[in-house]
């Protein structure tokens, strides 16, 4: 059985949502961690089942499974039963879940995915670095540009056009995330920097792409964006 695009946008912005849920805050890593086992690794192997879906509660426990998984990879200490209890609690709050489940479901997960734990590059990590060089090279960047917006970017992209993050190279995304939120954060007068420019010579991704894959976020995120046309008004003063 396969997911529609919207439900599987709406098992991940239920993961972000409850992301935001925790006491404390967690690396982001451990976020987008979390996102990649549930979107690439527990999605697939539900669609593969012949049997029908799961309950959706059933799912959501699983989001919460992704996020406790890779705690135990990213953070110092990891999050604990008793707050993912909690979490449960507060998050699905049709069912009370015990510590047994927590631990015999995590068995159960862990071979549904195969073991598998890897995470290769992530789109986060290539924004954060890039950001960071891009900061230094241009102060009109690092003041304006932070990268709470360019992960809030990559979030609305999650559960409102998760395609773009799917099917698209990390590098193009990240760095067209970058430049969508150079757009949003600079006064149109105000553009200095060479963004385009910059980053087709770092990256070696054409400006062309890179204005492309950048509409296409905009058309996301920017209010009133009914058509190409919005976005490419946005991006016209971004050299």
């Amino acid at each position: 059985m396969r997911l529609s695009s919207a439900q599987r946008r709406c098992y991940v912005a239920f993961l972000l949502h409850a992301f935001t849920e925790l006491r404390f805050k967690p690396q982001s890593m451990t976020k987008y961690c979390a996102v990649l086992f549930f979107h690439r690794r527990y999605l697939p192997y539900l669609e593969s089942q012949p049997r029908g879906f799961p309950r959706e509660t059933d799912v959501q426990f699983n989001c919460l499974l992704c996020l406790w998984i890779a705690s135990k990879l990213h953070e110092t200490p990891p999050i604990s039963i008793r707050k993912l209890q909690n979490l449960a609690k507060r998050t699905i709050t049709d069912h009370y879940y015990t510590r047994r489940d927590f631990i015999s479901a995590e068995v159960k997960f862990m071979k549904d995915i195969g073991y598998n734990l890897t995470t290769g590059p992530l789109v986060s990590t290539y924004i954060e670095e890039l950001l960071a060089k891009f900061s230094q090279k241009s102060t009109e960047v690092g003041t304006n540009v932070s990268l709470k917006l360019c992960l809030a970017i990559l979030d609305l992209l999650y559960v409102c056009k998760d395609e773009i993050v799917k099917k698209t190279p990390i590098e193009l995304a990240g760095a067209s995330i970058l430049v969508a939120a150079y757009a949003l954060a600079m006064p149109t007068d105000k553009c200095v920097f060479p963004m385009l420019t910059s980053l087709e010579l770092e990256t070696d991704i054409s400006i062309g792409k890179l204005r492309r894959c950048a509409r296409k976020i905009l058309r996301c995120i920017a209010t009133g964006i009914d058509s190409a046309n919005r976005a490419i008004i946005v991006l016209e003063h971004i050299k």
